[in-house]
């Protein structure tokens, strides 16, 4: 009628526009004043129903009201932000990647630059070996007790070849552009003795001209015969090799996550390979031209010629394409003739007698054994190629999988805000059918609360599934256990008691009674008389465990009804009289409008009989249940009588005494088997 009137009056003023904007302000707080009305009357209705909770939404940890301008602008908040969160997380897995593929990319250009380094004083590093094998070669020439002519033009022909070979290793030096950080090395290796150069020998490693200085220091010595025992020429080549192939560790360690550290380690072993055979060459030459060699020296032979093996077996390992390449080798005249050297070292060194000056067999084995490693050498350059062709893929990796990255975050940004545009505009939408929706499934939840709970006040569980699948109300048990309780004397027991008294009492031994059977597997069957009905097996199927499961809950609410105080009568003890007994049954759901499970049976009757016939504080049970908990075991019984039951004639009947702890049953002397009675 406002609305109208509200119109009416708009129409007849139509010609003049102040009131027009005045009907048009009272049509809108009409509307208002109409919306909040109905908010008041909705959330009314839902408190006076306890369903406060279908007004408020939960939003984690929130409660939002959809109906209001509030609750909606947070309910579009969280609806735009739900689907941002994986969009989110996307975005920074993608971060995340970019940045490790940064970091990879960093960590692969460090190794290259490690690696670059690592072959530039590894060439240094040959330089020192050959340059050990001349020295060698020198110093036990002159040593020589041989006079001949020959023997002298190949001294100075040696002594000419020497001077190339230091220049020649001065270039290997000049060509390593920065030299490299020994410090922890030093700190971590052995030092040499300060008689071999006069000096600490660590000092000369500090910088690539401490060492240029200390290491012509040691060439003069050996030009000017100072230095004429080999142990002290072989302490100082060892040395140096020592402390740059530990650094070379150091560097390949630090390279352990990258595709290049297989190939490193092989490189070093081979690398320490060619290192022992030139160790193994200066005792080999030494034997050679002095006929003789001292048993220390045998024994530093054969553990470096021993060495020279496992690396080579190593290297092979984490490099295999390796092994064509040195089969090849073995088959060539320099290693043979190396190696039948080496058997006749091996065999004669500590023989005095076989031992002899020979300088032209000695040549031969130097010159062998430096064709020998250079031919390994030659391996160690085509290992080296393909470790700089690793790193370069790794490289080229890294950036590809940077440039892919970038690509895909761009993409999610773009697809983002396109997300963005069209959620904003689906929720808009949404919100115009919001309220009205609301309302419905409002009242939907309504009638399903109220629907739902009436059948859970009458019906099992089990029995409301299958009425929501639309399944068979009604099912038949072959075995089940029917139990039956009354309160002796009840009349007598609340006939002065007021009705609060009278609630209260009832309400206390209801409540302990649901409480009970909250314990066992056990359905309490709704009865229009006083006494309380109990059934197990039906509706849910557990086997022969239903009569067990009675017997327990019977003990239970014996021992529950002893301490059980009376509030209007607190010297008074209640009085329970029990039976039970076990047979077929039929579960029937009765009634439309307000559906009961009922147990429809001759067990039934049977199983009042056996509580109308019993005493107080006492369980009667038929000999079917007797029967049925001997079977299951752990009850111990006692017979009572035979007693009439009416149709179903005369039946022995037992007192459920209390757990059976002997496992020994009681049979009835009166006859030898007892059958079930169905």
């Amino acid at each position: 009628t406002d609305l109208c009137q509200v119109m009416a009056g708009e129409e007849d003023t139509h010609e003049d526009q102040s009131q027009q904007s005045q009907s048009g302000g009272k049509l809108k707080a009409y509307i208002n004043r109409k919306n909040e009305e109905a908010e008041d009357a909705m959330s009314n209705i839902a408190t006076a129903h306890g369903l406060e909770d279908i007004e408020h939404w939960s939003v984690g940890c929130y409660k939002i009201n959809p109906t209001t301008q509030t609750g909606q602008k947070f309910f579009i908040l969280h609806m735009l932000v739900l689907p941002l969160i994986p969009i989110t997380a996307l975005v920074i897995q993608n971060s995340v990647t970019m940045n490790t593929l940064l970091g990879y990319q960093s960590r692969v250009s460090t190794i290259r630059r490690q690696v670059r380094g690592a072959m530039e004083i590894a060439l240094f590093i040959q330089n020192i070996q050959e340059e050990r094998a001349e020295v060698a070669l020198f110093i036990f020439t002159k040593q020589s007790d041989a006079s001949f002519n020959m023997t002298a033009l190949q001294t100075d022909k040696n002594s000419m070849s020497i001077q190339e070979r230091f220049s020649q290793t001065d270039r290997a030096l000049e060509e390593v552009p920065t030299w490299p950080n020994l410090e922890k090395t030093l700190t971590t290796g052995t030092l040499l003795k300060v008689s071999t150069l006069g000096a600490d020998g660590s000092e000369a490693f500090k910088s690539k001209l401490k060492f240029q200085i200390q290491h012509e220091v040691f060439r003069v010595k050996v030009r000017e015969g100072r230095i004429g025992e080999v142990t002290e020429i072989l302490a100082w080549y060892e040395y140096i090799n020592d402390i740059i192939l530990d650094h070379l560790d150091d560097e390949i360690k630090s390279t352990d996550q990258s595709g290049v550290w297989r190939y490193l380690i092989s490189f070093k072993n081979l690398l320490r390979a060619i290192e022992n055979i030139g160790i193994v060459s200066v005792y080999g030459i030494r034997y050679l031209t002095t006929g003789n060699v001292t048993q220390q020296n045998f024994i530093k032979y054969v553990e470096h010629d021993t060495l020279i093996w496992e690396y080579l077996n190593s290297s092979i390992h984490l490099a295999p394409y390796l092994e064509k390449k040195f089969r090849k080798i073995y088959a060539g005249d320099a290693y043979k003739f190396y190696r039948q050297s080496d058997k006749i070292i091996l065999n004669n060194a500590l023989d005095v007698e076989k031992g002899s000056s020979d300088i032209n067999s000695a040549l031969k084995y130097f010159n062998s054994i430096t064709q020998y490693m250079m031919q390994l050498r030659s391996a160690l350059g085509e290992l080296r190629d393909d470790i700089e062709n690793v790193a370069q893929d790794e490289l080229d990796a890294a950036e590809t999988g940077k440039t892919t990255g970038m690509a895909i975050l761009s993409f999610i940004s773009i697809i983002t805000l396109i997300f963005y545009f069209f959620v904003k505009n689906a929720l808009s939408v949404i919100r115009v059918f919001s309220k009205q929706l609301l309302e419905k499934v409002r009242e939907l939840d309504l009638q399903k609360i109220q629907t739902e709970k009436a059948f859970h006040d009458f019906l099992p569980s089990s029995v409301v599934r299958d009425m929501k699948r639309e399944q068979p109300s009604m099912e038949e048990f072959k075995c089940v256990t029917i139990f039956f309780g009354d309160i002796l004397g009840f009349d007598e027991l609340v006939s002065d008691c007021t009705p609060t008294e009278l609630i209260d009492f009832m309400n206390l031994f209801y409540g302990n009674l649901d409480e009970r059977f909250r314990k066992f597997q056990v359905y309490n069957v709704h009865t229009m008389a006083d006494d309380f009905m109990v059934v197990s097996g039906m509706p849910n199927k557990i086997g022969d465990k239903h009569v067990s499961e009675i017997a327990s809950m019977a003990f239970d609410l014996l021992a529950g009804f002893v301490v059980l105080q009376i509030p209007h009568r607190p010297n008074t003890k209640l009085n329970i009289r029990m039976g039970f007994h076990s047979g077929p049954a039929l579960g029937v759901v009765a009634g439309s409008k307000i559906p009961n499970y009922c147990v429809m049976s001759e067990t039934a009757n049977v199983a009042r009989k056996m509580e109308q016939t019993g005493e107080g504080m006492k369980i009667h049970i038929s000999e079917t249940s007797k029967t049925l908990l001997d079977k299951v075991g752990g009850f111990r019984c006692d017979y009572r009588g035979s007693l009439d039951i009416g149709p179903r004639g005369k039946m022995d009947t037992f007192w459920l005494i209390g757990p059976d702890n002997t496992g020994t049953t009681y049979e009835n002397p009166a006859q030898e088997s007892l059958s079930v009675v169905d």
